[in-house]
């Protein structure tokens, strides 16, 4: 395992472009690291704080041993997904999924939201609304409540897949990696990609952050985010070397993860027709 995650970093480096590589980019990295030392110590020192997330975590191992699971990204795809098929499925949400679950009839088990200042900042209000079963970013903890439905989860910066979330994660560049690591530790035996399209119409320099027009056509809901707020261009090869030591882990545990989003451009899983998936497949009407 430990060699075919160096090999994947080093494709990861040997990828990365000129023009990728930016000063600001590097400064960005430096910061954060910077920044995050407070949280890394309050983690790995097993704060009481950390003690009692941690116990929490706990009590999501292996809970669904077993059993498939279907993780929910926020795509366009999901438009023309009919998502009501997912009501007696066991899912992960993520970040917005909670928009328009009245017109699309779903609402998830579980949601996970790991970005900061594009998620957990400016939508902190409705995050900290929610009901369902919440795993928000560790560093983010002083943003929220504390209910019993919310259970940090820990990411460090070194790339790895995380098979023990009371240890730490890896972000790896987008929060579908920390769902599938969730879903992983869970015990799901199979898991599938709704909704992850893998293909923003803006292009630029990965992780780099921009103001929203409010028009943006990324997401399955219209203005997902208002005028001014920030977002960032996606790290494609970032994502896509988390999701092939998923992948990698996955296989040698002998289960499985398929890609069942309609028209989506990640080429890391195996693809599978979402509505081969249920016994009453039905025509899928437009969202």
């Amino acid at each position: 395992m430990n060699n075919y995650i160096d090999m994947s970093r080093l494709k990861y480096i040997k990828d990365i472009k000129s023009n990728e590589l930016s000063l600001s980019r590097i400064v960005d990295a430096i910061e954060r690291r910077v920044r995050d030392i407070p949280d890394f110590l309050a983690w790995h020192l097993n704060t009481s704080f950390a003690k009692k997330n941690k116990k929490k975590l706990a009590a999501f191992h292996n809970v669904h041993t077993g059993k498939r699971c279907f993780i929910i990204a926020n795509g366009p795809s999901l438009r023309q997904t009919n998502l009501s098929l997912l009501k007696n499925e066991i899912t992960i949400g993520m970040n917005r999924i909670y928009l328009n679950s009245a017109e699309t009839g779903f609402t998830p088990r579980y949601i996970v939201v790991h970005d900061i200042p594009v998620q957990l900042e400016q939508f902190r209000e409705d995050y900290d609304k929610l009901t369902l079963t919440k795993f928000f970013n560790w560093n983010a903890r002083k943003l929220f409540n504390k209910p019993d439905n919310l259970t940090f989860i820990r990411s460090d910066f070194k790339p790895k897949f995380s098979t023990d979330l009371t240890k730490t994660s890896w972000g790896g560049h987008s929060v579908t990696n920390i769902c599938i690591q969730l879903a992983y530790y869970m015990g799901f035996s199979e898991v599938y990609l709704v909704g992850k399209d893998h293909n923003y119409e803006q292009k630029g320099v990965p992780g780099k952050m921009l103001n929203a027009t409010g028009d943006e056509k990324n997401h399955f809901a219209n203005g997902y985010y208002k005028k001014g707020m920030g977002w960032r261009i996606p790290d494609y090869k970032g994502e896509e070397l988390a999701y092939r030591m998923a992948q990698e882990c996955f296989m040698k545990a002998g289960r499985k993860i398929f890609d069942a989003t309609i028209n989506g451009k990640l080429q890391v899983f195996p693809k599978v027709d979402y509505y081969s998936l249920f016994q009453e497949s039905i025509e899928h009407p437009a969202f």
